[in-house]
């Protein structure tokens, strides 16, 4: 079967068969580059009520860059990743600035800047403006490794599935043959329940032919994830609770309880010394171990054993640190894992 047949029959399904995504429904670059930095590592699932509620309050890039960053943070909180919705808040600061708030259309303009990748340039620039820029995340490759039998996805492979996606690309709507060949990987051609009967490529199919589809890509194997062992701390006074916000890469900006590195309850007792010049008695009406929470990312796993500690005097609070109520941090941007330890107290 010839490339343009290939083409036209995949055009055909993704016509009868795409579902309904709500930034599908707009040619707004806005929109479809949100919905791209979303979905990068996230399932659209996930994703789907985190969209619509950044939508609903930052409709256009105005309304976002006008608003300070810790409150744009605010929306994103518990969907993870963080560095994303920095990096994008950075990136349309600099669009208001430098392009008169609007998306460039250049290639190179929008690939320069904060976040944005060949993935994520290619996605948009084809979508929102009908430029013919090849895209490659793990859908398409997925697709034409069986479509292509290359097993390993090697740098010359992937050279090979963008040349040859060049080839099937429609010349007259390149965005839309970048979101069926991504759409049919999602929903057709997955990764351990293909649907091959109903894929439109599977006269060409390679693996197919063969029955060998569960074989390509060669899945490499996952090394197991390091654990980091924290001490928590849930310090209290009166109704006020103590939070810092966080430097690190990971979960950057947010607000969490002070945790430190270790597993000895002497680091405690250091931690109070050195940060407020505070030297308490470690009783058992003084410090209460809370409980152990276990939170997993993408590449470790965090191990932290939080302690309760209620104080008799309020201790000013450094740089990064604030006290706040309980009602308060309703408003502000932090982690999951302060909110799983806000459930192992009762304040």
């Amino acid at each position: 079967m010839k490339n343009n047949e290939v083409s036209k029959l995949l055009s055909l399904w993704y016509d009868r068969n795409k579902r309904g995504l709500p930034f599908r429904l707009s040619r707004d670059p806005y929109k479809i580059w949100l919905s791209e930095v979303m979905l990068h590592q996230t399932q659209i699932k996930t994703m789907l009520p985190y969209y619509d509620r950044w939508i609903k309050k930052y409709p256009n890039i105005k309304s976002l860059t006008n608003e300070p960053y810790e409150k744009v943070l605010k929306y994103w909180e518990g969907l993870g990743y963080y560095n994303r919705c920095l990096n994008f808040y950075k990136a349309l600061k600099f669009i208001k600035k430098n392009f008169h708030g609007k998306v460039p259309k250049n290639y190179d303009d929008f690939r320069n800047l904060s976040g944005v990748g060949d993935y994520t340039a290619a996605a948009v620039l084809s979508i929102a403006y009908n430029k013919k820029h090849v895209l490659i995340d793990g859908n398409v490759k997925r697709v034409m490794s069986r479509y292509l039998g290359i097993k390993t996805l090697s740098k010359y492979n992937i050279l090979r599935i963008k040349n040859h996606l060049w080839q099937l690309m429609f010349s007259s709507n390149p965005g839309k043959f970048n979101q069926s060949i991504m759409e049919l990987g999602a929903i057709v051609c997955r990764k351990y329940a293909p649907k091959c009967i109903s894929c439109p490529l599977k006269c060409n199919c390679k693996a197919f032919s063969i029955d060998k589809v569960l074989e390509y890509p060669k899945v490499l194997i996952k090394r197991k994830k390091p654990v980091v062992n924290f001490i928590g701390l849930i310090m209290l006074f009166g109704d006020k609770i103590l939070i810092c916000k966080r430097k690190s890469t990971l979960l950057r900006g947010l607000w969490e309880f002070p945790t430190i590195e270790g597993n000895s309850k002497n680091i405690i007792k250091n931690f109070l010394k050195n940060t407020f010049d505070l030297e308490p008695r470690v009783e058992k009406r003084l410090i209460q171990e809370s409980g152990i929470i276990k939170h997993t990312f993408s590449h470790l796993i965090f191990n932290i054993n939080f302690y309760e500690l209620r104080l008799d005097e309020l201790p000013t609070a450094r740089e990064g640190m604030k006290w706040v109520t309980e009602q308060e941090l309703k408003e502000i941007p932090c982690t999951k894992i302060l909110h799983k330890a806000l459930e192992l107290i009762k304040i």
